[in-house]
Parts: C-alpha cells; structure tokens; sequence
C-alpha cells in the first residue's frame, strides 16, 4: 500500500486482553445499577483510539467458563475470542494456559501484521514482560491496560511508551456506565 508523501503513518494497535486478569484485579466491585462490561469497554476504547489511533483487532483471552459468560458481550464488541482451557499437568495439577496462549498468538501476531504500531496488552501480569520486549524489539510501541494500579507490575509500567504528554501509556479498565 503506497502512502501519499507528507502524510504521516496511521497508528494502528493490536489489542490483547487476559480477560481474568482484568476482571479479578477491578479497582472497585461495581453495584448492580451501573455494571456494564461493554460500557467499560467502550470508555476505554474511545480513549485509546483518541489519544493515540485505532484499534485494529481486539483478542479476548478466557477460561471456557469466561468464555461462555461473557461471549455474547465479546461478540457484541467485535472481539476475537481465545479459549483457554485448563489443563492437568504430568502431577496432575491444574494449569491454566491462558499466559502461554496469549504470549504465543502476540509473538506470531507481531510478525504477521506488518502494518501494528502498537501492541496493547491488557492485564498487569508481569509474565507478558517478554512478549512486550519482543514487540518492542520489532518496533511496536506499548500500551498497557490493567484492572488497578496495585495489580500492575512495576515492569510493565516501565515498559510502557509514553503518550505526547509525557505521562505514561497506561489505561485503567471499569466496567461501569458512567
């Protein structure tokens, strides 16, 4: 695709999302009256997209049960769901694999859309801190959104680029209607 000299580059992010992450680590529980997934979502697009370009795909990482719960919602919100099962390890202890799912699909991810530059990753975990590290050797600046500031690991803070206004590139998630 060829681009009209003088016209700079359209932002493009890949979203990526460790739904339990996000959900377990909400900042405040939201009551009954204003609780709204796709409210909390859609908030926190429009800020993305405004302060620093368009969303081109969003990937839901969750458990089967996740999954089935919120999957309606996810298909609303145009996501791609990414089912995570759990599984029984050689001990027969339960693993969850949505770290390695998630860390598996962003590094092919990174190398298949040419055209990303950004990666955002949604979850404070700092296990995704390699997959960052990758994006950013491939150029991709990073964004990051987590449930609160207390669950996000002191790493991905400062793996975070930093928007025009030198303040960080980190959103917080609430699934509430405001």
């Amino acid at each position: 695709m060829f681009r009209r000299k003088g016209r700079p580059k359209k932002n493009k992010i890949l979203l990526l999302i460790d739904f339990a992450n996000l959900q377990k680590n909400l900042a405040t529980t939201p009551t009954a009256e204003n609780f709204s997934m796709a409210a909390g979502f859609d908030r926190l697009f429009k800020q993305i997209s405004r302060e620093v370009g368009e969303i081109d795909n969003v990937f839901v990482f969750a458990s089967p049960h996740l999954a089935s719960l919120w999957g309606e919602t996810f298909h609303k919100l145009g996501f791609f769901t990414i089912l995570c099962p759990k599984v029984e390890s050689k001990s027969r202890e339960e693993i969850d694999t949505t770290d390695e799912t998630l860390t598996a699909f962003g590094e092919k991810m990174i190398l298949q859309l040419p055209e990303l530059t950004h990666l955002c990753l949604g979850s404070g975990d700092k296990d995704f801190s390699p997959l960052l590290r990758e994006a950013i050797r491939k150029g991709l600046k990073i964004i990051v959104v987590a449930g609160n500031l207390n669950s996000l690991s002191s790493e991905l803070i400062k793996l975070a680029d930093k928007k025009p206004d030198g303040t960080k590139m980190v959103y917080l998630f609430s699934p509430t209607e405001d």
